[in-house]
């Protein structure tokens, strides 16, 4: 059994050693280079496309929805600090 395990893996190795046989070149983008699609582009694609859509939806509201969210989030941080400094400090 271990023989057998030994032999796919060794298998293994050399398949990968063959598919990925000669360098790959590095070069600097152009003018003909596309940008990498990455999944998390294509979510934020989906999402600003799905957003988007709904009409009425404006850069307006989208400053003043990122601003609530980042008021939010930096009162939570104050309140935590605020506690975790009055228990320090008796």
């Amino acid at each position: 059994m271990q023989k057998q395990v030994a032999y796919q893996v060794h298998d293994d190795v050399a398949t990968a050693a063959e598919a990925s046989s000669g360098p790959q070149a590095v070069h600097l983008a152009d003018a003909r280079s596309r940008p990498a699609d990455s999944p998390a582009r294509q979510l934020q694609r989906d999402l600003a496309a799905a957003f988007g859509a709904r009409k009425g939806w404006s850069v307006k509201r989208t400053v003043v929805l990122g601003a609530a969210y980042h008021a939010v989030i930096l009162s939570a941080l104050c309140m935590a600090a605020f506690e975790t400094f009055t228990h320090v400090t008796s």
